[in-house]
């Protein structure tokens, strides 16, 4: 009789073929053979991913093209497309535009030419075309500018191609044209994926060993600054300072001495001290009864002051004042308080870093070609000022160096409750003394190794008080997390259960998508997608692969309305040619089946019903797949960016079909099933919001799957909606020593499954 058994869960994600043997481990009941093209949900079950959205192509496809995440608030939150010599500008889920500019025509030629007044434009500069009545086939596209004039520009596709105007309607009125945001950067192809950045508010401090520290700051979505750093305090010192002399009773010349002084300013809100004036000096005798020497100088906004004496060759503090003057009536000063001296540890060969983060109010940099080991951090609260006074006062700059076997580089530097320097070798504790308890720039300072597997040359991520990090050699993923017993830091390998997905790869990108599913988007080298549900305090670490027809070479994520949208590099062959498309992952809730995402590269199209679609180009000579109204069409290849359809529809998605599957690990049903043959004739599935799925035995063959017959209560020509419920599948029998199932999706639809329970036969 068979036997019905059930997997309530899969959050053990896809396990290494090494573990197929080990029934005894806990993670062996949770986990899959495959899981592709699905993830884990933080409850443990699984859903196929969404597909992409088409956001468009890159600068220059014919470059490497890295993402990097800007969130600049709740509201505005950026994708920055880091392409060779270029950064644009994306903006919820398309590239950020300039200003638009009317058109008054086009030319019905080869090539056709636009007629817009003053439209600024040059050649190569890319444009987005909409609203033109008539010659509706340049209506949202980009194309590239060639042959401008002060009011005139010619048409070029991004194919290097003229565009044909000759055989398309006249245009009407109406149209403009919008030139895509780029700007300008000295990084080259090779270096973008070597950038290191953390930001603040509106600015991203930008580093790379081969170029001075530049800050990237916004006032609009099309207004970005990139500005080389300069390292000063912010605050200037007073100007014009002066000092005279009052005598005192029984004043005597030849009793006089000279008395020196420095002032500087102090900005009231941050409490940056700027550097010295020039020194003023002045001959008195101040033992003498009423004998003063009074100081002057020039107010600075928002400033109070400290006055610096000298005494036996150090200025020492001899007060502090609102005012712009100073009485000095024979003060005694403290040399042990002086006034800062101007520092640049980025100036000279060798001396661009190539780490950088922000901790305990302190901009921090490491990994300098002249000094590997080295770090240097800012004065506290002033990210730019790294200047020192003599004695080291707490808040000023700090540089201190790692202890090391090995003259391994900084990598990264890692803020959680301490600061982490990552090498290539070893993860590093940099933490203040217990008195303070922070760090100093006097030297009462901690640094202790902490773990010796070292990074990979991948930006760790932080996720909540963990960091995950890329093993050196980029074969494993490990996190590190403070533990209190240790009173240090420990690291737990990640992959381990997974290795199989790593095996002869490294892990070139990745980010971490917060919300909703708590997930870590990896890039392989091969430019496969990796899936990583990470919830620690439930022990959670379930991978997952992806694939698309194409090579993913990049990702980030950036928070935008309720969920983190995650963005991918994809390149892809389209009408012949290989392009980078910047894509972005949809969103996986939907209210309607007609409003389901699960095609790859995919444009929407929602309006007045229509049997053709037009302004496919992104996928020009491709088979396509589309739903549309919620039903299911057959594959189409689009030509001249364009696909038609036996009827006109009203929402229509068309995209890249891909399927998502998973199968089981081999049965076990307990020591008397082991090596001995296994069937299954009927399981049943524990779907949530599902629709069309296959299910049978693994045998790699979809001709032994048998659909789930799901229409009920739609009438004829109703799309299918989704269910959530139990429901049974009879299967092909299928006897083997695994007994493995394998449930499927081919179809632009969704899967979500929490169970499975399988009627499982032994034999002999």
């Amino acid at each position: 009789m068979p036997i019905r058994v059930m997997q309530p869960t899969f959050a053990g994600g896809e396990l290494a073929p090494g573990l197929y043997g080990r029934v005894d481990l806990a993670k062996y009941t949770t986990g899959l053979k495959r899981c592709r093209n699905c993830f884990v949900r933080t409850h443990g079950g699984v859903s196929n991913r969404p597909g992409t959205a088409h956001v468009g192509e890159a600068a220059d496809s014919a470059r490497t093209t890295r993402l990097v995440g800007f969130q600049f608030s709740t509201e505005d939150s950026y994708a920055l497309e880091f392409g060779h010599l270029t950064l644009r500008v994306i903006r919820n889920g398309g590239h950020v535009v300039e200003t638009a500019v009317a058109i008054t025509g086009i030319t019905q030629a080869n090539p056709a030419v636009v007629t817009a007044t003053a439209h600024g434009y040059s050649a190569g500069d890319h444009v987005f075309i909409t609203g033109v009545a008539g010659m509706t086939a340049v209506n949202d596209r980009v194309f590239q500018v060639a042959n401008p004039t002060a009011d005139t520009f010619a048409l070029r596709t991004l194919d290097d191609t003229d565009f044909d105007g000759s055989g398309l309607a006249a245009p009407g009125t109406g149209g403009s044209a919008s030139r895509l945001y780029t700007l300008m950067t000295p990084y080259t192809e090779s270096q973008v994926f070597a950038i290191d950045y953390v930001q603040s508010a509106d600015v991203l401090y930008l580093v790379h060993p081969d170029h001075a520290p530049r800050s990237l700051s916004r006032t609009g979505h099309d207004a970005w600054t990139l500005a080389a750093l300069t390292f000063a305090p912010t605050i200037s010192a007073p100007a014009n300072p002066g000092v005279t002399a009052t005598n005192g009773t029984g004043h005597d010349p030849m009793d006089v001495e000279t008395y020196s002084y420095r002032v500087t300013a102090t900005d009231i809100e941050t409490g940056e001290e700027s550097l010295p004036t020039a020194t003023v000096s002045v001959d008195n005798d101040l033992t003498k009864e009423g004998a003063k020497n009074t100081l002057t100088w020039d107010a600075v906004t928002g400033a109070s002051y400290t006055v610096y004496k000298l005494d036996n060759g150090v200025y020492g503090f001899a007060g502090d004042t609102d005012a712009t003057s100073f009485d000095d009536d024979n003060i005694d000063p403290d040399r042990g308080i002086t006034p800062p001296s101007a520092r640049n540890p980025f100036d000279g060969a060798g001396n661009d870093p190539a780490a950088i983060a922000l901790f305990e109010q302190r901009l921090c940099t490491a990994g300098f070609d002249s000094a590997p080991t080295k770090l240097e951090m800012s004065t506290s609260a002033n990210f730019l000022n790294f200047s020192v006074s003599s004695p080291r006062q707490a808040n000023d700059a700090v540089t201190l160096s790692l202890v090391a076997q090995q003259l391994n580089s900084i990598r990264y530097l890692v803020p959680l409750g301490d600061l982490i320097a990552m090498t290539s070798s070893t993860e590093w504790r940099i933490k203040g003394a217990q008195d303070p308890g922070f760090i100093t720039g006097d030297g009462r300072n901690e640094v202790r190794p902490q773990s010796y597997w070292g990074c990979a040359a991948v930006k760790p991520l932080v996720v909540g008080n963990t960091a995950l990090f890329v093993q050196d050699k980029g074969g494993k993923v490990r996190d590190l997390i403070y533990e209190f017993a240790s009173d240090g830091f420990n690291s737990a390998d990640l992959s381990v259960f997974s290795e199989h997905l790593f095996e002869d790869y490294a892990i070139v990108d990745w980010c971490w998508a917060k919300s909703p599913h708590s997930l870590v988007w990896a890039v392989r080298s091969d430019g496969k997608l990796l899936s990583m549900t990470y919830l620690r305090e439930h022990q959670i670490w379930a991978w997952a692969l992806h694939e698309t027809d194409g090579v993913v070479e990049s990702v980030c994520a950036v928070s935008e309305g309720d969920m983190d949208a995650v963005y991918l590099v994809v390149r892809r062959t389209v009408g012949g040619r290989q392009v980078r498309f910047v894509e972005r992952l949809a969103d996986r809730r939907f209210a309607a089946i007609a409003d389901a995402w699960f095609l790859d590269c995919a444009v929407k199209y929602d309006g007045a019903p229509t049997a053709t679609l037009t302004n496919l180009h992104n996928l020009e000579g491709r088979t396509v797949v589309a739903l549309a109204d919620g039903h299911v069409t057959p594959p189409k290849v689009v030509t001249d960016g364009t696909v038609t359809f036996v009827r006109p529809y009203s929402k229509i998605l068309v995209g890249l079909p891909y399927a998502a599957e998973i199968a089981t690990l081999p049965m076990d049903l307990g020591a008397n099933s082991h090596g001995r043959t296994k069937a299954v004739s009927r399981v049943t599935v524990r779907a949530r919001e599902t629709r069309g799925v296959f299910a049978g035995p693994d045998t790699g063959n979809d001709a032994d799957l048998t659909e789930f017959k799901q229409r009920a209560t739609e009438g004829w020509g109703e799309a299918i909606q989704p269910v959530t419920a139990d429901f049974e599948i009879e299967i092909a029998t299928h006897w083997a020593l695994n007994g493995e199932l394998r449930i499927r999706q081919a179809d632009p639809l969704p899967m979500s499954i929490s169970a499975i329970m399988p009627e499982v036969a032994v034999g002999g």
